[in-house]
């Protein structure tokens, strides 16, 4: 975006965690402007921080009361989504569906920016292909990058173990502890498989959302271009 004045975004205060979120969003000069640009990034399926944050925010809001689609408010109005989308929180696949839905309604003045988050989720389409499942779970190994990971083997025999009545490690192998093992032990996201299994239960208006071999839940990615870190606020330009 080129703007017809230099951009200001004025002063803002960071707290010292990890992820760097902005506390106080970012206040536009009081000069005229050509673009005014919100920003928010790491929701994480936290929803509540996000409606939160729309509700704050002067470039984006909801279509409705019930909060089911996006919209620019205004038409010098651009928004930027800094990545990671999905894992800690309910609203995974909710959030997906709202940033996919503004970037259609607005190609042009929506950028959705990759984080790690949602980069490491393309690898389901793979492991989870009925090729993959295919392979012997003797085979796989454990990530090589955590020593103290346990294999796949490792994990549905600690599943048959908990079942008990004669469960094997066999009888427990299934899509849905495969995806267990993946976000437990090599995606960093341990609370993600039940999170999401709560969120398509809620979705569904079911008691409880399961899967194969009472297994459950699901996966959950982002799209766009970039890298983007640190929760954010509001902008302006």
């Amino acid at each position: 975006l080129h703007c017809t004045r230099p951009l200001c975004l004025g002063r803002r205060r960071l707290s010292s965690d990890a992820h760097m979120r902005v506390r106080t969003p970012f206040r536009c000069s009081p000069h005229p402007c050509e673009y005014e640009i919100a920003f928010v990034s790491d929701v994480e399926g936290d929803l509540d921080y996000f409606n939160r944050w729309v509700a704050g925010s002067r470039c984006v809001a909801y279509t409705g009361s019930d909060e089911a689609a996006l919209t620019l408010t205004h038409a010098r109005a651009y928004f930027v989504y800094g990545g990671d989308v999905p894992d800690h929180g309910r609203g995974s696949e909710q959030l997906l569906r709202l940033l996919v839905g503004l970037k259609r309604a607005f190609p042009r003045r929506v950028a959705l920016l990759v984080g790690n988050r949602d980069l490491n989720k393309l690898r389901l389409t793979s492991e989870c292909a009925p090729s993959d499942l295919a392979r012997p779970h003797w085979s796989i190994p454990a990530p090589h990058w955590d020593p103290s990971a346990p294999t796949l083997s490792q994990h549905l025999e600690q599943v048959a173990a908990a079942r008990g009545g004669g469960a094997t490690a066999a009888s427990c192998d299934c899509a849905a502890e495969r995806l267990r093992w993946m976000y437990e032990n090599t995606l960093g996201c341990p609370a993600t498989f039940e999170a999401r299994r709560a969120e398509l239960a809620a979705l569904r208006s079911v008691g409880s959302a399961t899967g194969d071999n009472g297994g459950g839940g699901g996966g959950g990615g982002g799209g766009g271009g970039g890298g983007g870190g640190g929760r954010g606020g509001g902008g302006g330009g």
